[in-house]
């Protein structure tokens, strides 16, 4: 294993590291802190920094880690292997790699599909599960939903054809009003792509890999798990008020799938992260963060 103290300072000073998983190199962030063992997964088209915010509170009470997951950030491209089973897989191997002990596991959006996973097929693995806005998304259970419909609406920016320049997008990042944005920002966009020769950016999630984990997402059937799931599930769904009546659909079939969630789940908890986007912990982390340290700190998340 090799070992780095990271370059980019923020609220805390974590270490990168590399690990290998089944033959396959793994990058992660160490944020070390005191008590039980935290593992955080990143959503779609997403890195390990996402969670650079959150980790200095949930640092002060566990020992927080932040994986890169297959095909994204500084962890290992492959062609295959993007199904919920083996990026389940990944997870245990990992955690089993560092000798973790009954951690708990914390996935936004599509992470929250993939703990969700973990839970139900290593039920004596972890000790607790969080799902950020995740965890749910079974985009095949929708009314009038068909696979041609889901591809089209998942589908990434196609960046090799738009040669977005690096400056653009620093510069579009900037401007959002709605998330903490700092040298944090700017290290997490760093963590997403590459800059090329010319100055334009490709992300390190390849158009071919993210639409093989739409596919998987499309294929899960993500409900079917939740009876199998037997450590106490937090789930924390993201919500805002909208006149609009699209949005307002969407919102009240958001609301019903995660009731549905939490019927079928054996020990769930339902807090809803009001008037927050779907990137709650790049707007929110210290509440997100606590809802997460009230669920320890009363027991519901295990011991």
């Amino acid at each position: 294993m090799r070992r780095r103290r990271s370059s980019e300072v923020f609220m805390s000073a974590p270490l990168d590291a590399n690990i290998e998983v089944r033959n396959l190199s793994f990058h992660y962030r160490d944020f070390g802190g005191h008590g039980r063992d935290i593992v955080l997964l990143h959503g779609l088209a997403s890195n390990a920094v996402f969670w650079d915010l959150c980790a200095p509170f949930l640092q002060k009470q566990l020992r927080v880690l932040a994986l890169d997951q297959r095909g994204h950030g500084s962890s290992a491209q492959t062609d295959d292997g993007y199904d919920f089973p083996t990026v389940a897989g990944d997870i245990v191997g990992f955690i089993n790699a560092l000798n973790l002990n009954a951690p708990i596991l914390v996935g936004h959006s599509w992470g929250g599909n993939v703990a969700m996973q973990v839970a139900a097929d290593y039920p004596d693995l972890l000790s607790g599960l969080v799902c950020i806005d995740g965890g749910t998304i079974e985009p095949s259970a929708s009314a009038g939903a068909t696979w041609e419909k889901t591809e089209q609406a998942l589908a990434p920016p196609h960046f090799p054809s738009r040669k977005v320049q690096w400056d653009q997008m620093v510069q579009r990042n900037q401007g959002r009003a709605d998330v903490q944005w700092n040298d944090g920002g700017l290290a997490f966009l760093k963590a997403n792509f590459d800059v090329q020769s010319d100055g334009t950016v490709l992300p390190k999630l390849s158009y071919e890999h993210h639409m093989l984990i739409v596919r998987a997402i499309w294929d899960q059937k993500v409900s079917t798990l939740f009876p199998r799931i037997q450590v106490p599930v937090l789930l924390m769904p993201a919500r805002r008020d909208s006149q609009d009546s699209d949005s307002s659909g969407r919102r009240s079939e958001k609301e019903a799938n995660y009731k549905k969630a939490a019927s079928l789940i054996q020990r769930a908890r339902l807090v809803w992260m009001e008037d927050s986007i779907h990137d709650v912990p790049l707007q929110r982390p210290e509440k997100v963060s606590q809802s997460i340290l009230d669920a320890v700190g009363d027991g519901f998340l295990g011991e």
